[in-house]
C-alpha cells in the first residue's frame, strides 16, 4: 500500500471535518487501521501545568464525550510516559511483555505487545502523543519504516486538529463557567439585596412589634374576659409569627444575630429526628446514623436544628407515595486537593450532616436554582421559596456550606458542612431556682422611639421598677450623671449620641453600673461588635414582656 503526502493529504483534508475530539480520534484509528493494520489508537494529551495527561483511546466504540470520559494519569510517576515527553522522535516498544521500560501494570491489564507512540508537538511544545499497536494474540507488529514515517506525518496532522478542537472546547468550558459564575454571583447579589433589605426594615419593625407584643401581652394579663384574652393572645402570636419572618429574611442574608457555642452535632441530629417522627408519615422510613466520637461544632444549635428539620421536610414532601429519608452525621477533613475537584468546598475540617430520600428528585435546571430566595416548585400554598435559600444563608454564616446533589427518579442529598469548634463543649449549669422578676432598683431606659419606650417603661412600673426614660443617648448620660441608677437599658442606635458612645460616657460617669442594649436592628456585626468590644449583653428586638424582665432581673442579680 502506497503511503505517500498524497494519502496524507487526503486524510488532513477529512479531519477537518472533525467536530470533537472524539471525531479526530476515530478518524485517525480508522486511517492507521486501514494503512498498516494496527486496530487501535489513541491520543494521549499533556496538561504540563498540572503534570497529567489524559488517554484517549478508539477500538471501534463511539463514545458521547470521550474527553470527559478518558482516564488521566500523572506524567512524573510513570517513567515511559516521561521518556515520550521528553523524545523527539518515535518511542517503539518491540514485545511489551518482556520489555522492563513499560508501565507493567497497564501492560497487564491490557495486554499490550508492540506499542509505537509517536510525540505531538506544536509551537514546538509537548503536546502529547499519538499511540498504536497491538495487542494479545496479534502478536508482535512491528511498524516498517515506511509505516513509521507515515505514523509521524498522521501525528503532526492531528496535534493541528486536536489544537484547533480543544481550544473551541477550552472557550466553550471557559464561557460555561462564566455563565455558573454569573448566575452565582447573581444569587448572591439578590441574597445581599435581601438582607440590606431586612436588615434596613428591621430596625423600624422590629420596634413595631416590640409594641405590639409588649401591649398585647400586658392586656391579655389584666383581661378577665375569656373572648377578649383569645383575641388579643392571637395579636401575641401574629407579632410572633412575624418577628420570625424577619428572622428568616435576615437568615437569608447572612445577617441574624447568633449566639455561637460548642455544641454536639449528635444531639442536634437527634434531636431533630425525635421531633420529625411525630411530622412524618409512617410510609417513609426514617434512618438515622450517627458517626461514632463526633467533634463539637461551633454553632447556634436551634438554627442547625433549623436547616436539618427544613432538609427533612423537603425530603418528606418529595416522596408522597412513601419511601426513606436517611440522615447521616459523620466527621470529615476537606483537603485542597477535594477543592480543586470541587469548586464549591472550603478545606478545613468539618461535621458532615448529610439529609438524603429516595423521592422523585430534581432535574437539572431545577437543581441549579433551587437555593435561589422566593424560587419553588412547590404550588403557593405549599411553600414561599425561601426555605432552602434560609438553609443556606443560616449555613453560611456559620462559616460552613451546603451542597445538593439529585436525579429525577433517584431522589436528593443534601451536604451539609459545619466546621469543627477549635474550643470543647462546657457542659451546662444547672437551672436556677425561678425566681420572681419583679423588682424596686431604679433603672434608665433610653430609646429614641417614643412608643417603645413607653412600652418598656409600662413593663417595668408594672413590675415594680423604678423607671426614668429619656429620648436620646445624651439625655442618658446627663442622667446618670445627675442621679444613681441600679441598670440602664440604651437603644443600640440613637440620634445626638449612639449607644456605643453613650456607653463609654455612662461608664466613665457611673463606674460598675450595668448595661444591656436592646437592638432592633438585626445586623449581625452589630451585635457582634457590642458583644466582643464592650461585654455588655444586647436584647434583640422585638420582645416579650417575659423576656425583659427576666433579662433586667438576672442582670440586676448578678454579682458586680
Amino acid at each position: 500500500m502506497l503511503l505517500d503526502d498524497a494519502r496524507l493529504l487526503a486524510f488532513a483534508w477529512r479531519l477537518q471535518s472533525a467536530a470533537d475530539i472524539g471525531d479526530v480520534l476515530r478518524f485517525a484509528a480508522d486511517e492507521i487501521k486501514s494503512s498498516i493494520g494496527y486496530r487501535t489508537a489513541w491520543i494521549a494529551v499533556f496538561d504540563l501545568e498540572v503534570r497529567q495527561c489524559r488517554i484517549l483511546a478508539a477500538q471501534g466504540a463511539a463514545d458521547a464525550d470521550i474527553w470527559a470520559h478518558a482516564p488521566v494519569m500523572p506524567i512524573d510517576t510513570d517513567p515511559y510516559v516521561l521518556r515520550i515527553l521528553t523524545a523527539t522522535g518515535p518511542v517503539v516498544v518491540e514485545d511489551a511483555r518482556t520489555d522492563p521500560g513499560v508501565n507493567r501494570a497497564i501492560v497487564d491489564a491490557l495486554g499490550n505487545r508492540t506499542i509505537v507512540n509517536v510525540p505531538m508537538r506544536l509551537l514546538d511544545q509537548p503536546f502529547g502523543m499519538l499511540g498504536t499497536g497491538s495487542f494479545g494474540d496479534e502478536g508482535v507488529h512491528l511498524p516498517t519504516p515506511e509505516e513509521l514515517t507515515y505514523l509521524v506525518g498522521l501525528a503532526g496532522q492531528l496535534v493541528v486538529a486536536s489544537a484547533r478542537i480543544l481550544l473551541v472546547r477550552q472557550r466553550e468550558d471557559a464561557a460555561r463557567e462564566r455563565t455558573a459564575l454569573d448566575r452565582k454571583l447573581q444569587q448572591r447579589q439578590k441574597l445581599e439585596s435581601l438582607g440590606e433589605l431586612a436588615g434596613g426594615i428591621a430596625h423600624d419593625f422590629n420596634n413595631l412589634l416590640t409594641i405590639i407584643m409588649a401591649s398585647a401581652s400586658m392586656l391579655e394579663d389584666g383581661e378577665v374576659d375569656e373572648a377578649r384574652r383569645d383575641e388579643l393572645k392571637l395579636i401575641s402570636d401574629a407579632a410572633e409569627r412575624a418577628a420570625q419572618l424577619t428572622r428568616r429574611l435576615l437568615a437569608l442574608g447572612q445577617r441574624q444575630p447568633l449566639q455561637l457555642a460548642p455544641s454536639d452535632p449528635t444531639a442536634i441530629v437527634s434531636s431533630v429526628v425525635s421531633m420529625l417522627r411525630r411530622v412524618i408519615p409512617a410510609d417513609i422510613t426514617v434512618e438515622l446514623v450517627n458517626g461514632a466520637a463526633m467533634p463539637a461544632v461551633l454553632v447556634e444549635a436551634s438554627q442547625i436544628e433549623q436547616v436539618i428539620t427544613n432538609l427533612c421536610l423537603n425530603a418528606r414532601d418529595a416522596m408522597p407515595l412513601g419511601g426513606r429519608l436517611t440522615i447521616e452525621s459523620e466527621a470529615t477533613t476537606l483537603t485542597a486537593d477535594f477543592v480543586d475537584v470541587h469548586p464549591w468546598a472550603k478545606a478545613g475540617r468539618y461535621v458532615l450532616v448529610t439529609v438524603s430520600d429516595t423521592g422523585e428528585g430534581m432535574s437539572p435546571e431545577v437543581l441549579e436554582r433551587i437555593f435561589e430566595p422566593f424560587y419553588t416548585t412547590k404550588t403557593e400554598s405549599r411553600g414561599t421559596g425561601l426555605g432552602l435559600a434560609v438553609c443556606r444563608g443560616i449555613t453560611e454564616q456559620h462559616g460552613g456550606f451546603i451542597h445538593a446533589y439529585s436525579e429525577v427518579g433517584l431522589g436528593s442529598t443534601f451536604k451539609v458542612y459545619l466546621p469543627v469548634s477549635a474550643r470543647e463543649i462546657v457542659a451546662a449549669a444547672p437551672k436556677a431556682a425561678t425566681t420572681s422578676t419583679q423588682g424596686t432598683e431604679r433603672i434608665l431606659v433610653a430609646d429614641d422611639e417614643p412608643h417603645v419606650r413607653r412600652a418598656i417603661e409600662r413593663v417595668l412600673r408594672r413590675a415594680g421598677y423604678d423607671v426614668v426614660a429619656v429620648a436620646d443617648g445624651r439625655a442618658a448620660v446627663e442622667a446618670v450623671t445627675n442621679e444613681r441608677f441600679h441598670l440602664v437599658i440604651l437603644d443600640a442606635v440613637m440620634p445626638r449620641l449612639s449607644g456605643r458612645a453613650a456607653l463609654e460616657e455612662v461608664r466613665a460617669a457611673a463606674p460598675g453600673v450595668p448595661v444591656l442594649f436592646a437592638s432592633g436592628y438585626g445586623a449581625e456585626e452589630l451585635t457582634a461588635r457590642f458583644l466582643s468590644d464592650t461585654g455588655v449583653p444586647v436584647l434583640s428586638k422585638p420582645f416579650d414582656p417575659d423576656t425583659l424582665l427576666s433579662t433586667v432581673r438576672s442582670l440586676l442579680n448578678a454579682p458586680a
